[in-house]
């Protein structure tokens, strides 16, 4: 049975306003509340999270979640105890199952189940779990891994405390989300920045061009014409309100958001043949 048929009509509107409202809503200080609202009406459940992490460094960035009863919360930043909440907190997340995995085998496309990887009685002996977890009380969770810059990790994640396990009609919904979650979220980034709203076509080409395509090796990587090409720099020329090139490229790609430089000129005409988007 194809993924459709596995949706009810609802589901699918419902995962349309999800985006919709996420890109309405004000981009506050992470991910828009709006997504987390629409999620956890979408798949209930107790909890609906959004965080960030710095592996290199140890430490929490963001976390945002949302409860039950419409409850929101956010701290950006976290004092020394909270940092380490046990001695070996960051160890023991670094072992738990799904952690482990990402790790292991830089997967981040699946959408995880903490019943992916535990039985209920191995769960409860997990040092993570049982330490830091368990307290919370919630008994199942779904973790939709985001991309982010290398050392740290990016996530949302929703839990429940009580009834039964999320099935694979969650799983599915949250992995057709994935990728739109994660526009959403670098929308909310560009905006936080004051710059301007593009369109995710118009971010293609403006990528290529920090990583210094010419308008032909656009259009060739985009399998789109260069007037296509010239008529989407205008687009940006106009929301930005800048005249070059690079000068675009630094206002609407937040610094950490923005690619590496290109690859070698010789390297290019593979890249073309390979590279459908961006």
């Amino acid at each position: 049975m194809g993924t459709a048929g596995l949706l009810r009509e609802r589901d699918l509107r419902a995962l349309a306003s999800v985006i919709e409202d996420g890109l309405r809503d004000d981009p506050g200080e992470a991910m828009p509340w709006a997504v987390l609202e629409r999620l956890r009406e979408l798949i209930p459940c107790r909890h609906v999270a959004f965080s960030e992490l710095n592996f290199l460094e140890k430490q929490p960035i963001t976390l945002q979640h949302v409860e039950e009863a419409g409850k929101r919360t956010i701290a950006c930043g976290f004092t020394t105890k909270q940092q380490f909440p046990y001695p070996q907190y960051w160890i023991h997340r670094g072992q738990f199952g799904p952690n482990r995995y990402i790790q292991r085998t830089g997967d981040m496309v699946s959408v995880l189940r903490w019943s992916d990887f535990y039985s209920p009685a191995a769960l409860k002996n997990a040092p993570y779990y049982a330490e830091y977890l368990r307290p919370m009380g919630d008994l199942h969770a779904l973790i939709v891994p985001l991309p982010a810059e290398p050392g740290r990790r990016r996530q949302l994640s929703l839990d429940r405390d009580s009834g039964p396990d999320f099935d694979e009609n969650d799983r599915i919904i949250l992995q057709l989300l994935r990728p739109h979650l994660h526009e959403v979220y670098l929308d909310a980034e560009r905006r936080r920045h004051g710059t301007a709203h593009l369109s995710r076509r118009e971010l293609e080409v403006l990528r290529l061009v920090a990583q210094g395509y010419s308008n032909v090796d656009i259009g060739r990587i985009l399998f789109i014409s260069v007037a296509t090409v010239r008529k989407h720099m205008e687009h940006i020329f106009d929301r930005t309100g800048v005249r070059t090139r690079s000068a675009a490229a630094a206002l609407a790609l937040p610094s950490d958001l923005r690619p590496l430089p290109a690859r070698r000129p010789e390297l290019r005409a593979k890249e073309s043949r390979g590279i459908g988007s961006v």
